[in-house]
């Protein structure tokens, strides 16, 4: 076996590091699954977005709701603390900074995936066949041009 630097090459190193983490990268692509242009579905779709999102990240917010960003302590100070300025402070790691998330609504315009044909309605009825009739009268027919049988 020679020994050569063919192996010390940028250029194929660099294609050879891309070619084995390319499609790692396309797996663990955290958008992969998540719709840029949301909406909310009116009519027939299950398990879709169905109600307002928050302003803020939502697996932050999950995290928060599951305790995952607070140190499981029995300190008072270490537990969580509700605020009412529609703000949840989650307190950085020893190297992480401190964020925030807006829990203020964003409401989702209207869409429709599924084009459903329109519901038949019954012909509409003609009412200019017989005329309105007289309060006044007796039998509850004006005249004798009312085509129902009704009147006679």
């Amino acid at each position: 076996m020679s020994s050569n630097r063919l192996i010390y090459d940028t250029c194929a190193y660099s294609t050879k590091m891309n070619e084995s983490v390319g499609p790692l990268e396309y797996v663990l692509n955290p958008m992969k699954y998540e719709n840029c242009k949301k909406c909310r579905h009116e009519l027939g779709l299950v398990g879709g977005t169905s109600v307002s999102h928050i302003k803020g990240n939502l697996v932050d917010l999950e995290n928060d709701l599951r305790g995952a960003t607070r140190i499981s302590s029995l300190c008072p100070t270490k537990k969580y603390s509700p605020q009412s300025n529609n703000q949840i402070n989650i307190e950085g790691k020893s190297c992480g900074p401190k964020r925030n998330i807006d829990t203020n609504l964003i409401h989702l315009p209207s869409c429709q995936m599924i084009r459903y044909k329109p519901t038949p309605l019954p012909p509409k009825i003609n009412l200019d066949s017989c005329p309105q009739p007289i309060m006044n009268s007796v039998n509850g027919c004006q005249s004798n041009s009312c085509q129902s049988n009704s009147c006679q």
